[in-house]
């Protein structure tokens, strides 16, 4: 899990950029160190669903690679008679 202990940073910017997210924050009413606080978190959340994405495809081409050229429909069925296999084996078998 990821820590959500806020943390204070110093940061030093041309008084031009510090300007325009003043203007920013007070379009939304908020002070602007809250707006560039925001659009960090933004930017963090981005790059971090870019990576998950990124992680998704690598994954699926994998399953394309193990599984060749299969349509999901033709997996869900091979699923199924997995399953009915399993389950004739557990009726076969004793239990104690």
């Amino acid at each position: 899990m990821k820590d959500i202990e806020l943390k204070r940073i110093n940061i030093r910017i041309p008084a031009y950029i510090q300007d325009y997210y003043k203007a920013q924050g007070e379009k939304y009413s908020v002070p602007y160190t809250n707006y560039i606080a925001m659009v960090l978190t933004q930017i963090y959340e981005k790059e971090e669903e870019k990576g998950l994405v990124q992680e998704f495809n690598q994954i699926m081409k994998q399953m394309k690679e193990m599984s060749g050229n299969i349509t999901a429909e033709e997996m869900m069925i091979q699923l199924q008679q997995m399953k009915e296999i399993v389950k004739e084996l557990e009726d076969k078998t004793p239990t104690k």
